[in-house]
């Protein structure tokens, strides 16, 4: 099922890949704005501390892994016929007290990293579709108070969850690598708030990759084009992906809980697993729309400039004037993303994307 813990060959080979594709498409990134003859913008740089808590998060996961406070049963499973819900059953630990406060260490800080990394990832996809849809900066655009008012929802939410997950304990972090006892007696309900944060993080990954759609489907364009363009955005799917099978996993682990009859180590590895996998997917999925320059085909910058013409005709009333009157316009502008400088009117005001 997918909620058993993979093999610890199958972790390392599932997890290092991907890992490997970030450092590729964060370098491809700024060579693609380069080449482009561009500065990198914001979003641009938001990829780099994002990467940086990736490669910590990581760090973390393959020192647990070789230090056996991941991926590895800490409580020994009994006989053949042992009952081990017994009040006289006495369960036995592969290694020292030490070894689970190390795996419970490691969830927590994980959880922390991650959400200020999947923060700065929402983020960065935000700002780079502000660039893309508004079509001017101003407070008379619509547009551009709608994607201001989702940058700061996302901060929000990551600092919020950041919050919960500090004082999950009060003030007393400790607690929470103490017993299980203990644990439920002066803390709140900890499962309950891994839940509730697995479900908001899915929510939000999927209401950032469906925020592109209304816009792009607002284009005079063929059908297969649109598809084509909502294809590009629709990349962060992949993350997404992740993040509901951890919100599955995560609504299943709530069920059983930590007990007799389950590991606390090897459910810590697999929570840990696929948040690694989300986070490492969605720097990947927040990278390759931005890569198009790179090829030989129309890159996204041009394609950015061409629909914020069509947004600034949709907005802007024309007439005929000494240099001529447009009439509808929608399809000139199209046309205008054939050309080679992808220039645009100048009497629309196209700021770099």
């Amino acid at each position: 099922m997918f909620w058993d813990t993979p093999s610890i060959p199958a972790l390392y080979g599932s997890i290092i890949p991907f890992l490997v594709l970030d450092v590729v498409v964060i370098i491809l990134r700024f060579v693609a704005r380069r080449r482009l003859g561009q500065k990198p913008q914001v979003d641009d740089w938001l990829m780099i501390p994002a990467f940086i808590g990736v490669i910590a998060l990581a760090g973390m996961y393959f020192w647990g892994l070789a230090s056996k406070s991941l991926g590895y049963r800490y409580m020994l499973l009994p006989p053949p016929g042992v009952d081990m819900m017994s009040p006289d059953f006495v369960p036995e630990f592969a290694g020292p007290e030490s070894r689970i406060v190390a795996t419970r260490r490691l969830e927590y800080s994980s959880l922390i990293i991650y959400t200020a990394v999947a923060g700065l990832i929402k983020i960065s996809v935000l700002i780079f579709y502000r660039r893309i849809f508004t079509v001017t900066q101003s407070r008379k655009d619509w547009r551009n108070w709608f994607f201001i008012a989702m940058i700061v929802v996302i901060t929000a939410w990551a600092l919020s969850w950041i919050f919960a997950f500090v004082f999950m304990c009060r003030r007393n972090v400790q607690t929470l690598f103490t017993s299980p006892e203990n644990l439920a007696a002066n803390c709140v309900d900890t499962l309950a708030v891994g839940y509730g944060h697995s479900v908001s993080d899915f929510i939000t990954d999927a209401l950032i990759i469906v925020i592109p759609i209304p816009f792009v489907w607002k284009l005079h364009l063929p059908t297969g084009r649109k598809l084509a363009v909502c294809g590009v955005f629709l990349l962060g799917s992949l993350a997404a992906g992740s993040s509901l099978v951890r919100m599955a996993w995560m609504t299943w682990n709530q069920e059983v809980g930590f007990g007799m009859e389950t590991d606390e180590e090897l459910m810590i590895t697999t929570e840990l697993y696929w948040m690694m996998l989300a986070i490492i997917l969605g720097v990947l999925a927040a990278c390759l729309p931005t890569l198009r320059g790179l090829f030989r085909t129309k890159s996204v910058e041009s394609m950015a400039k061409s629909m914020r013409t069509v947004f600034s005709l949709g907005s802007t009333s024309w007439s005929g004037s000494r240099k001529g009157t447009r009439g509808d316009s929608m399809d000139e502008s199209l046309r205008s993303k054939e050309s080679t400088t992808g220039k645009v009117n100048s009497q629309h005001t196209v700021v770099e994307v």
